[in-house]
């Protein structure tokens, strides 16, 4: 087995262990006698309603992608952006810090005879926008419901402020990057060579080239859409409303559980905190670190005889969900275009 086959084992063992230790502590949790009483409780429409929310959250993803893909380099057809969506959440699940999205979605680009450089770039400019607008709307999240929550929410305070930090650490980074290029690169130089001082932080030896391409890739990714004004205003109206159905599952799952008294406002800040608070976590997804900070976060919510139950079921929809669905596209997806290179109707070879 040569070293890239064996770290996909390695891998995909570690996401399966993960999988069933956080399987067995949800399980643990639950009051099995009240199993058929919370199935017959539950209501199934909101139920339905949040697998809806999850649906459009992904379709929104493609069209999002098919917009920037038209705007950069055109193609025949039209569901590119869907299939590599679709690709990138199931990579986003099965790799540490969603790593593996994007090369995957660069290399079907690449197969689709999009040179590198543009397929790259499309992908970056897509990264990007997301996660300014996700940074941007969480921040306001968080910042306008700090003092109603930080007594409530005491324990997870520190994960969702460092979590915020760390988006917003490279937001502005990336920002100044823009008025001054070379000044933000050598202050990222000088950052790196202190941080090296230290050995928790020696992982970031040799790191400066791939700093100063971030750098460049934010630059130029933001003077892209400063060109585009329309895809801009466009682009960052949907993808508010992409995150805002993803964050409206909790309410879903509660008002499912036929709950009352917290609004839809409450409800997806909480969500909001909770995405922050485990957004640095490395596993796969954040398998694991999902359910154990719906525990702490929503405790106060759901009865603790519920509690238990409506973890699963947020569990279910957040990763289990979008991962058989993803998972089942994408290994077709590639079944299709091992098919089309055989056939010669997509690129060999490397643009």
């Amino acid at each position: 087995m040569d070293n890239k086959k064996k770290k996909t084992f390695l891998r995909y063992v570690f996401l399966l262990c993960l999988m069933v230790g956080t399987i067995y502590l949800v399980l643990k949790s639950l009051d099995i006698s009240m199993l058929s009483s919370v199935i017959t409780m539950v209501n199934k429409e909101y139920l339905l309603i949040g697998g809806v929310a999850i649906l459009i959250y992904i379709i929104l993803e493609g069209i999002i992608l098919q917009m920037i893909i038209n705007e950069q380099h055109k193609l025949k057809s039209s569901f590119v952006g869907f299939k590599l969506a679709i690709m990138g959440f199931y990579y986003n699940l099965v790799t540490p810090f969603a790593s593996g999205s994007q090369p995957v979605q660069i290399y079907v680009l690449n197969k689709y005879k999009v040179p590198l450089s543009k397929a790259t770039g499309i992908i970056t400019n897509k990264t990007i926008l997301y996660q300014v607008v996700i940074t941007i709307y969480c921040t306001i999240f968080i910042f306008m419901n700090a003092g109603e929550l930080k007594y409530d929410l005491k324990t997870v305070m520190p994960f969702v402020m460092f979590g915020l930090a760390a988006n917003l650490f490279t937001f502005i980074i990336g920002f100044l990057a823009i008025i001054n290029t070379p000044k933000i690169k050598e202050i990222c130089h000088k950052v790196v060579r202190y941080l090296l001082k230290f050995k928790f932080f020696k992982f970031l030896q040799s790191k400066e080239d791939n700093i100063d391409s971030f750098i460049e890739e934010y630059t130029e990714s933001i003077k892209f859409f400063m060109k585009n004004k329309k895809l801009l205003i466009t682009t960052v109206t949907l993808t508010i409303i992409q995150i805002s159905f993803y964050f409206s599952v909790a309410y879903w799952i509660y008002r499912a559980f036929n709950l009352s008294g917290h609004s839809f406002i409450y409800l997806m800040t909480l969500q909001v905190y909770l995405y922050m608070a485990i957004s640095p976590i490395p596993t796969p997804g954040n398998i694991g670190a999902n359910e154990l900070a719906f525990f702490t976060i929503f405790k106060r919510v759901f009865p603790q005889t519920l509690l238990g139950y409506a973890v699963f079921v947020y569990g279910g929809f957040m990763y289990y969900l979008i991962l058989i669905l993803c998972g089942i596209f994408t290994i077709y997806s590639h079944y299709k275009m091992d098919k089309k290179m055989e056939s010669g109707k997509i690129s060999l070879k490397t643009m």
